[in-house]
């Protein structure tokens, strides 16, 4: 994950500080999306999470409760370089946006910026409550997965047909 744009009160004060993050993504058999994140903390220890985003009801549409995360779509990828993916949450009656932007490689992908900054305003986001992320320490959040296969390179074609666009902000 390269870039993060969030109204989330708890990522905007701590996005100054925050590190990129190494993600593994792997389609299931059943259409769920599994999530391996390796992470680089500040004391320069490991800290690792794995996420399972089950099937929704429409193609490209996947939730994980126990994460809150009630609505979340891969919005635009082309599948070779870069992915933005759209996630509604809902904690304490609280709904908040993001948009995160993935990328098959530790630098920023230009298009995959520019189309997360222009997605922002659709769903009711401003570009400035956003960030891009800088690389951990060189190595460490690899390290974190070491025991996954991360050579492995993701599918090239879409388990599911994702929606063109994403959920459009309340009026």
């Amino acid at each position: 994950m390269v870039g993060v744009v969030s109204d989330d009160q708890g990522f905007l004060d701590s996005r100054d500080s925050m590190k990129m993050p190494v993600v593994l993504v792997t389609s299931l058999a059943n259409g769920d999306l599994a999530l391996k994140f390796g992470y680089s903390t500040p004391d320069g220890s490991c800290q690792k999470m794995d996420m399972t985003l089950s099937k929704g009801a429409v193609d490209g549409q996947f939730s994980n409760a126990a994460m809150a995360q009630t609505d979340v779509r891969v919005v635009v990828t082309d599948y070779k370089h870069f992915a933005v993916l759209y996630f509604e949450t809902q904690k304490g009656g609280v709904r908040n946006v993001w948009l995160q932007l993935y990328a098959r490689a530790p630098e920023l992908f230009p298009e995959g910026a520019q189309k997360m900054q222009q997605l922002a305003p659709q769903v009711g986001l401003n570009p400035s409550q956003g960030a891009m992320l800088p690389k951990s320490v060189r190595g460490r959040a690899q390290e974190c997965l070491q025991d996954l296969p991360l050579g492995a390179a993701p599918p090239t074609e879409p388990p599911q047909r994702a929606p063109s666009s994403p959920r459009p902000s309340p009026s």
